[in-house]
């Protein structure tokens, strides 16, 4: 089994998780203006996905310019990793490729702990996402406990490339918010993300 095999009941029952819902967790976090490159390149790259389209054309062209922004914005102190293979607990199930990981440690060639957040592309069906989702938050935890570095809460988010709904995970409490932000809320979006890696 490996990120992507698991369902719900899975996640919850092995790992001990209680999973709760809530409604506009992160309302309250302040929205961050997108640049005019990022605006920009979404605006010229979005056409390129419409219809039927591989995960991976959405994380390249609507999801990875986006990280790569929220990246600038934090001084280039934290780590984006693309198509990462991110193997913590091989016998757990907690295994496999990352769409997106990001450390709070700058170097770029390898992952360091604190891995702080994890996202994945999914068509055109979130909740399928969540799961996988939800294992890899599990392994960044575990990753940063055997790192000597934990911290309090891993961030994870799902998408389709236009729509995003987060998540989080505090010891065995797994948040998933249920409010879906649309790619016309880009400056919450872009709050929302730097807040998950202060």
């Amino acid at each position: 089994m490996a990120y992507e095999s698991f369902t719900l009941s899975q996640v919850e029952t092995q790992f001990e998780l209680t999973l709760t819902q809530t409604r506009d967790a992160y309302a309250q976090i302040a929205p961050i203006a997108p640049s005019k490159w990022l605006k920009q390149s979404l605006r010229f790259q979005s056409p390129l996905v419409v219809g039927r389209t591989s995960d991976k054309r959405r994380s390249e062209f609507l999801v990875a310019p986006i990280l790569v922004e929220m990246r600038e914005i934090k001084d280039e102190t934290v780590a984006l990793f693309s198509g990462v293979k991110f193997d913590v607990d091989k016998k757990a199930g907690l295994h496999g490729y990352c769409d997106f990981l990001m450390s709070r440690d700058a170097l770029l060639n390898a992952i360091k702990a604190p891995a702080l957040f994890v996202t994945g592309a999914k068509k055109e069906d979130l909740n399928a996402g969540v799961p996988q989702c939800i294992a890899e938050m599990v392994a960044a935890q575990r990753f940063n406990d055997a790192e000597g570095k934990p911290i309090e809460t891993v961030y994870g988010a799902v998408t389709d490339g236009t729509r995003r709904r987060f998540l989080s995970q505090r010891e065995k409490i797994v948040g998933i918010d249920l409010r879906e932000y649309g790619i016309a809320e880009l400056p919450q979006i872009l709050g929302i993300l730097v807040h998950m890696v202060s």
